[in-house]
């Protein structure tokens, strides 16, 4: 039984693989494999601040944890607010989130406002109608009267620099407190997990930055995944766009004496063009091609492969993979036979010997150096260093069947 890459998933004998998380929780949460897609946090520890009397406390810079202060509050409703914003005018023209974890207000029993967006300062009053940069109370405020966390976010588009009171290229928050605090005494809010991205969706919490090949972890944590170049969808998921997006490991990753190659898939089959699922090795010369939709054969599954001397390997199935839809795809190599799988049942078996080569050069959604792409998603996919018996692959497609509704 797996304990780390996932229950009852077949462990042994793994050389690589890439879990995105997709389907376990909340898409857009962090797990251990799949930290969230390269981004830049602009947050610092010291944002400008505007309104009332006040201050900011780091109560834990590594996770962005501040207590936002309002002193000497009167207790007046609506009267007390200050802002926390930091400077993104050199982004002008940008998509931007804003996110953080809203977690404590003080003295216990009062109510805070907060208004996460394009703002220094802030003139009207608790009901915000009409007086926040435009934008209506209902979608910028968030209530908060307990001390369970809760997570506010908030997408624009960054303005060029306004007045001085109105710096719209300034993306912070607004805190309010409301509501039976003595006079004379501080009011706080405490935040955490502050982040400001040029995205139009926010992604797990990062101090600094995630870099291109720390938004995916191997499972076996011995190669790097990099995702400089597919895209990330609105939950922060990787996607591919059928143009130019694809994901490379430039180690070896595939044993040609005997391997598997396991994937979900949702695969949208549009044109007769090759839907490459995972290459090892460019187009023309050797390697091994994992696809959907090979040209002429419709939605059926292909295993495709050469060694540059005996004869080329061309495995296909007899049934199709559903188009644009969650499906459990396998190719297995055991040194004399080539086996396809489709949701853990096996089709489209081969028997011969041939080789296949293997390369340092291995693509996901892309078919090797062309310029064939995948458009849909791929999930989860994992190599072997042997062929996976039938009631392994049938042990892993349970595995994921009801993650992935398949």
């Amino acid at each position: 039984m797996a304990t780390d890459i996932g229950a009852n998933i077949v462990e042994d004998d793994l050389i690589f693989g890439f879990d995105s998380g997709y389907g376990v929780a909340d898409n857009s949460t962090a797990t251990r494999f799949y930290p969230g897609e390269p981004t830049v946090n602009y947050t610092s520890d010291s944002p400008t601040q505007g309104g009332w009397s006040g201050g900011i406390d780091v109560l834990d810079s590594s996770q962005k944890k501040f207590k936002c202060h309002i002193s000497n509050f009167n207790g007046s409703p609506g009267a007390g607010w200050r802002s926390f914003t930091w400077n993104m005018n050199d982004h002008s023209g940008s998509d931007v989130t804003i996110s953080l974890d809203f977690e404590t207000v003080g003295p216990n029993g009062t109510m805070a406002w907060i208004m996460v967006g394009q703002t220094n300062t802030h003139t009207g009053n608790s009901s915000g109608a009409g007086q926040y940069m435009g934008y209506s109370a209902a979608s910028e405020k968030t209530t908060k009267s307990t001390t369970s966390k809760e997570r506010v976010t908030w997408t624009g588009t960054i303005g060029s620099t306004g007045t001085a009171s109105q710096p719209s290229g300034h993306i912070g928050f607004t805190i309010w407190i409301n509501n039976g605090v003595p006079s004379n005494q501080d009011a706080y809010v405490i935040v955490s997990n502050v982040q400001i991205e040029k995205k139009d969706h926010a992604t797990p919490f990062v101090n600094g930055t995630r870099s291109s090949t720390a938004g995916l972890i191997d499972l076996k944590r011995t190669v790097n995944v990099d995702v400089s170049n597919v895209s990330f969808d609105s939950t922060g998921q990787p996607t591919f766009d059928g143009t130019n997006d694809y994901i490379y490991i430039d180690e070896g990753i595939l044993n040609v004496s005997s391997f598997t190659v396991e994937a979900i898939v949702n695969i949208t089959s549009t044109g007769n063009n090759n839907k490459p699922i995972f290459t090892c090795g460019d187009l023309s010369s050797t390697g091994i091609w994992f696809l959907k939709h090979r040209s002429g054969l419709g939605n059926r599954l292909v295993m495709h492969g050469w060694d540059g001397v005996n004869p080329r390997v061309d495995v296909q199935s007899t049934n199709v993979v559903p188009d644009a839809e969650n499906t459990y795809v396998a190719a297995t190599f055991n040194g004399t036979s080539y086996q396809l799988y489709i949701n853990g049942v096996a089709d489209g078996n081969a028997i011969n010997d041939n080789a296949v080569a293997a390369s340092n050069d291995n693509y996901i959604g892309r078919q090797g150096n062309s310029s064939t792409y995948l458009l849909g998603d791929v999930p989860v996919l994992k190599t072997y260093n042997v062929a996976l018996s039938a009631d392994e692959i049938q042990q892993n497609y349970n595995a994921y069947k009801k993650r992935f509704d398949l």
